[in-house]
């Protein structure tokens, strides 16, 4: 017998030193009047503008340093506090005396802190208001750790590096951090001798000039009017200083969001001048609003390796003003050529719209006992290798104008980052190729630099979202589905090379739907890949028999994890906090993608079902009412219902054009000649099985739009049908999950 004994020690954790503007002495009128008299004075440019706000606001609300615990609780009161240390004194003694006198009395001060402790937490989170922003934003700093780990780590970062072994120090992971996002990878197939020319634009078009990507959109767009940025009115610039988030600030030690807004009326007639004089006129985007902080946000697995953290870059507030206006402009003019399968960042299209539009095409050719196959492509950071002069010559070739032109090279061009670490920063570094994520402007330039890799593929289809670029081809032969992917891959890989882009053909996944009888596999640049059962696509688990059972496990997994925490906390939570955090992190793992899962087995219908009926008990501490009864007292419905609440919804968004085209082509809307009021709006589908055909949404949603009253279906706005529709539930809803089993006879 081998007996192994591990001891360990852990460093008690140092105080933090906390940076924060302190606004004591700020006084809103007075800081107004003072900003005012310095700006009008001043030269109508960013520099002079932000110099002179800093300023006047470092006077009234200078920044400051303050040490804090680094295990402080906000629930901890000086009564606790003082109690904690009476115990440790009392610990101490009986350490040193070790007599049954000291031990009694170290037990009960021990007991009486448990106690005190328990109080004050429950007090805590009792005494929170959350219609006050202030409670709300503790509130969730609190407990939001306990749930979950996503957005912001309040733990110290800690690195494994080959060379230097376990690294800790903020200064150090910040160094480290900075290295490896460094984009200054200049490989940008200069072939064309540019070095006599002076003009920007000028060397951008004539190096990328034959470039494959620009003669393809040159071909491809009918551009008929040009675009160039338009000068603002005040007014449009204080709408969107008024859509600002004031709790989110920008570059540290820069202008708050907060105090712009509450002097709009002296920053917008300055800030208005700087758009239309500085940027428009003069195509300068000034430097200082392209220095970003960037912090390292945590995406999966090992947290110790410094390539499983993304960099999301911080701008100064006027910088997303000035982007926003931008975005609004450039987005009315390219809309219309972008593809309606590019479904990343863009209004009205999401994760669920890519999934479903690819879902729904392979069950209707399932249905017909064909073949669907999809190649799963995986890029290596897509936002960070786009090349900004290409960008700018595939954005000429859209019809944009020289002027605009200068304002987005202005704009890419002189960036630079510097990543932070609690308060501590690495050095600066230029950002010689991608685009800031974090940023308005960037996904936009993303989507449109990515956009012309669908003309290079019309003959297969994509499923596309941000940078997750899925191939898949449907078709009766088996064989043919193959080729179809091969030689579209080899298509894709040509488009990433001569973009710059960087696949991970290794990464690649290949899934195969329709009976067979042996597994098959795809070639794929050099690398052969073999099919696999189950991939995970855009956060859905997607099986060959798109079944979802494996999907439906595993949120239910996570689900249960969370509600374990939530009834241990319920004890120190009144009935509120309680079904607000039900509701944020357990019935929200069934809000993503719905509509993509929502066809999916009885027994997984169950496991849902339970895992509902038991968070709800927990919640209202009821645990002998009916589930159903529950239901009524929550003023809520079950999973499932709430599904065909949200496919109803859709139904209601493509009947009045509002949907996308990618979901819209997926039904048959029929030609009613005459306004009849039983008129039927979408033609039901004929099909021919049970699991690719009744359990589709191209099958199920007319006939649930269909048994939707008139007076509901009828309603003028969308905000108006989402209120009716919440209160409706179906009759003899036609789904499987809906009918009743009866032995002997099946699912009536």
């Amino acid at each position: 017998m081998v007996i192994t004994v591990f001891k360990s020690s852990f460093k008690k954790a140092l105080p933090k030193e906390i940076i924060y503007r302190d606004y004591k002495h700020y006084d809103k009128h007075s800081f107004a009047e003072k900003l005012k008299e310095i700006l009008d004075n001043q030269p109508k440019n960013y520099k002079s503008y932000e110099s002179n706000f800093l300023q006047v606001l470092n006077l009234q609300a200078p920044l400051k340093k303050k040490m804090v615990r680094a295990n402080h609780a906000p629930y901890m009161t000086k009564v606790l506090r003082k109690a904690i240390m009476k115990r440790s004194e009392l610990k101490t003694k009986h350490t040193k005396v070790k007599d049954q006198e000291t031990l009694k009395a170290y037990k009960k001060q021990r007991n009486f802190c448990s106690k005190l402790y328990k109080k004050e937490k429950k007090a805590f989170y009792n005494n929170l208001n959350l219609r006050h922003i202030n409670d709300n934003k503790q509130f969730w700093k609190t407990v939001k750790p306990f749930l979950t780990e996503k957005g912001s780590n309040s733990s110290r970062i800690s690195l494994i590096d080959k060379a230097k072994g376990i690294v800790s120090d903020d200064k150090e992971i910040a160094n480290t951090f900075s290295d490896s996002f460094d984009k200054t990878n200049k490989s940008n197939n200069n072939s064309v001798e540019t070095s006599n020319l002076t003009d920007p634009i000028e060397k951008a078009t004539l190096k990328f000039e034959n470039h494959p990507s620009v003669k393809r959109i040159q071909e491809k767009v009918n551009t008929i009017d040009n675009f160039s940025f338009k000068s603002v009115t005040i007014l449009e610039l204080q709408e969107e200083v008024t859509s600002l988030n004031r709790t989110k600030n920008g570059t540290f030690g820069n202008i708050p969001a907060k105090i712009v807004k509450d002097t709009s009326d002296i920053c917008c007639p300055f800030l208005t001048d700087i758009w239309n004089k500085e940027i428009i006129e003069d195509s300068i985007f000034d430097s200082n609003l392209k220095l970003a902080d960037v912090t390292p946000i945590y995406k999966k697995k090992d947290r110790t390796m410094v390539d499983n953290y993304r960099p999301v870059s911080v701008l100064p507030t006027v910088s997303k003003i000035f982007e926003r206006l931008m975005y609004k402009q450039i987005s009315s003019f390219i809309d219309k050529y972008l593809s309606k399968y590019l479904c990343g960042y863009r209004k009205g299209y999401s994760a669920q719209t890519a999934l479903i539009s690819l879902v729904e095409k392979w069950k209707k050719q399932l249905d017909t006992k064909g073949y669907c196959g999809a190649i799963l492509m995986d890029l290596s950071k897509a936002f960070d290798t786009i090349n900004h002069d290409l960008t700018l010559a595939k954005l000429k070739a859209y019809g944009f104008d020289n002027k605009s032109l200068r304002v987005l090279q202005s704009y890419l061009s002189d960036r630079w980052q510097r990543i932070k670490i609690n308060t501590t920063f690495s050095s600066w570094k230029e950002l010689t190729q991608g685009v800031p994520q974090g940023s308005v402007l960037g996904p936009l330039l993303f989507n449109i630099y990515l956009n012309d890799i669908f003309f290079f593929l019309d003959d297969i289809d994509i499923s596309n979202y941000a940078d997750d670029t899925t191939l898949f081809a449907c078709n009766e032969n088996l064989e043919e589905v193959l080729t179809r992917l091969e030689n579209n891959s080899e298509m894709a890989i040509f488009w990433f090379e001569t973009n710059f882009m960087k696949l991970n053909t290794d990464k690649c996944k290949l899934l195969i739907s329709g009976f067979k009888h042996e597994q098959v596999w795809a070639q794929i640049g050099n690398d052969k890949i073999w099919e696999q059962k189950e991939v995970e696509l855009l956060g859905i688990t997607l099986d060959s028999a798109l079944k979802f059972d494996e999907y439906i496990e595993n949120i239910c997994n996570k689900a249960n994890t969370k509600l374990s925490i939530l009834r241990r906390m319920s004890k120190f939570l009144n009935f509120d906090k309680k079904r607000i955090l039900f509701k944020s992190f357990i019935e929200s793992q069934f809000k993503y993608c719905p509509l993509v899962w929502m066809c999916h087995s009885r027994i997984s219908n169950n496991k849902i079902n339970k895992l509902h009926e038991r968070a709800l008990r927990i919640v209202y501490n009821d645990y002998h009412t009916s589930f159903e009864e529950l239901l009524l007292i929550d003023g809520s419905m079950k999973i499932h219902i709430s599904n065909l609440q949200l496919l109803a919804t859709e139904m209601y968004k493509i009947f009045k054009g509002m949907s996308t085209n990618n979901i819209h082509e997926l039904f048959i809307s029929n030609d009613n000649r005459y306004n009849l009021r039983s008129q039927i709006s979408f033609r039901i589908p004929e099909i021919n099985s049970v699991w690719n055909g009744e359990n589709s949404l191209r099958y199920l949603g007319p006939i649930i739009w269909n048994s939707i009253p008139e007076e509901i279906r009828r309603k003028e706005s969308l905000q108006n049908f989402k209120t009716e529709i919440k209160k409706w539930k179906p009759v003899q809803c036609p789904c499987r999950l809906c009918k009743s089993y009866v032995s002997g006879l099946g699912f009536l």
